[in-house]
């Protein structure tokens, strides 16, 4: 699970340095900097999939891509491309290791650790290519004494590195560069045991596989069809656009795996339909139907509101994804009512429990909000409380964006309600009420003076 996360002159944000929970939510007005959060996360993970091994640092733009940030000075706080682009990740490492440090008396020291942090800066060349100027990763140890390997840009291609295990300050020779924004010049990781981590080659492989378990919902999702199409293929993701989200609950109805009842049970429990269905229109051409029934009268579910198809997608990730993924979600509750909004929020405290999920949630949903402070302060279900759920005010300004927590007690209040947060609530019912007790104040007048 992600813990923690920097970004430095990352668009918007001149600095960003945030907590993250099982539950983490971003709100805030458009263009505060919400979705460039999660685009970084994007661009980590395109970078570590990515086919290029001399690619430093993926931006994107191919159709394989998750995200396309254009180039160094489209992606640079204020365009500025003399600034160092940062990023900063804490995580809890779903590996250990061990380490053996070998000393000149013969003895032996074995610890257990978990990698636990990245940290990188990019920056752009002369020449426009974007190069790594610094990487390094910290790990925690079971005595709780951390370790740490720092590679810094000396000059065009050359680099040194400093560690933990450094008897000086700085290692004596120049190293080769990183070939991406995560993965340690071979020099490093060839070096004996007693010099780096045991299994110093294994930090990259941690890399790829926490980006591995990152999976992305848009808050643009497909129209719904009449028929569906299904080709005997069996997704092994959901698109960012959900627009396979059929064809993996088909396969999951023809293998009679769970997935299409868990799906059922979701979208029923939200009260969006009465039941939902996935019938077979010809088997030998793979044609399907999709249908939802509301008020006793079953339809395709292109016939349906809006909503339903459009919350379709959001619950097949959430109960598709393997068990301690990690989900960015943009805009979830797009098109729902208010009441299904608020079964939404429990919903994702249920995956956040049951299957171990970690929900990163861009929103403007005042009732998402809402529910979760009363399932806090109603201490039920016991996963409802503050430690688990974070939640994120961002707004605009001219130094860059800034971000504020909003912090709920464990009585479900918020402890100091931002400016501004979810609109402007207070300070529409304070003008609502003060109007409406001058114009029943001058009605009042107007009878007592007989007008």
């Amino acid at each position: 699970m992600l813990r923690r996360i920097g970004l430095s002159n990352f668009k918007c944000w001149k600095e960003l340095d945030i907590e993250l929970a099982p539950i983490t939510l971003l709100f805030g007005a458009n263009s505060s900097g919400k979705s460039a959060i999660l685009q970084s996360l994007m661009m980590l993970k395109q970078t570590a999939q990515s086919f290029d091994p001399g690619q430093h640092i993926n931006f994107g733009g191919t159709e394989r891509d998750y995200v396309d940030l254009g180039s160094y000075r489209d992606l640079a706080n204020e365009h500025d491309t003399e600034c160092k682009l940062g990023v900063r990740l804490t995580w809890d490492s779903s590996r250990s290791g061990t380490s053996i440090t070998r000393h000149d008396d013969g003895s032996v020291d074995i610890r257990e650790y978990t990698f636990q942090s990245i940290e990188y800066d990019v920056v752009l060349g002369l020449d426009t290519a974007v190069y790594i100027e610094k990487l390094r990763y910290d790990t925690e140890f079971v005595d709780a004494s951390p370790e740490w390997i720092d590679v810094r840009r000396a000059q065009e291609n050359k680099y040194r590195w400093t560690s933990s295990y450094s008897k000086h300050r700085e290692d004596q020779s120049a190293v080769s560069s990183p070939t991406r924004c995560y993965i340690l010049p071979w020099e490093i990781t060839s070096r004996p045991p007693s010099a780096v981590w045991d299994s110093s080659s294994l930090l990259a492989g941690e890399f790829v596989r926490l980006f591995d378990s990152v999976e992305y919902l848009g808050p643009l999702r497909i129209r719904p069809q009449r028929f569906y199409l299904w080709t005997g293929t069996n997704p092994d993701k959901i698109n960012s656009d959900g627009a396979n989200a059929i064809e993996a609950l088909i396969a999951s109805s023809r293998s009679h795996e769970v997935l299409a009842n868990r799906v059922a049970s979701g979208i029923t429990g939200m009260a969006l339909v009465d039941a939902f269905c996935i019938r077979t229109i010809n088997e030998s051409r793979g044609l399907y139907e999709v249908t939802a029934t509301i008020g006793g009268v079953e339809s395709s579910l292109s016939d349906v509101g809006f909503g339903v198809s459009q919350i379709l997608p959001v619950i097949t990730m959430l109960m598709f994804v393997p068990k301690g993924s990690i989900i960015l979600l943009e805009q979830p509750e797009l098109h729902l009512h208010p009441n299904a909004q608020a079964a939404l929020a429990d919903l994702m405290l249920d995956v956040a429990e049951k299957r171990n999920l970690q929900l990163i949630v861009e929103s403007h949903s005042e009732h998402i909000v809402r529910r979760l402070q009363r399932r806090i302060a109603e201490a039920s279900p016991a996963f409802a409380k503050p430690e688990n759920i974070k939640m994120y005010y961002c707004q605009p300004g001219e130094g860059g964006a800034t971000i504020d927590e909003v912090v709920v007690d464990r009585f479900g209040q918020i402890v100091d309600w931002p400016e501004k947060f979810m609109g402007d609530i207070s300070g529409d019912l304070h003008t609502m009420l003060k109007a409406a007790l001058e114009r029943r104040s001058q009605e009042l007048e107007r009878v007592g003076s007989g007008s």
